[in-house]
């Protein structure tokens, strides 16, 4: 009995999902609905709109940089090229570049610190 009526819901709801997707355009969304092709020419070819014009910005003048009182110090950079070879399991592997920063981290110098790193 149960199962009589788990499959009798299970197949109304089935049926109301696909009756969902049958319905045609028209009558979902109407007859008087203007084409994509009349919305584009209304919005972006519109005579009367004015033309458009780029945004005046404001234009500072190049003040003194907040940074060029600090610098960063030097972290030379080893590139290593790894030469094409195959993998483990046979696999070719291509040539490529690497590279290795000596230090960890890159360091900022103190005001007037960097006279002996030059």
């Amino acid at each position: 009995m149960h199962k009589t009526i788990r499959t009798l819901a299970l197949i109304l709801i089935s049926t109301a999902f696909i009756s969902g997707c049958a319905s045609s355009k028209s009558r979902v969304f109407g007859q008087d609905m203007p084409s994509m092709k009349a919305i584009h020419d209304d919005k972006f070819q519109n005579e009367d709109a004015a033309p458009l014009t780029k945004p005046l910005r404001e234009v500072h003048l190049k003040e003194p940089a907040a940074d060029s009182e600090f610098q960063w110090l030097p972290n030379p950079t080893l590139t290593m090229y790894v030469f094409p070879h195959l993998s483990g399991a046979g696999h070719p592997v291509p040539g490529y570049s690497t590279f290795f920063k000596f230090y960890t981290q890159d360091h900022v110098a103190a005001p007037g610190e960097i006279q002996g790193w030059e």
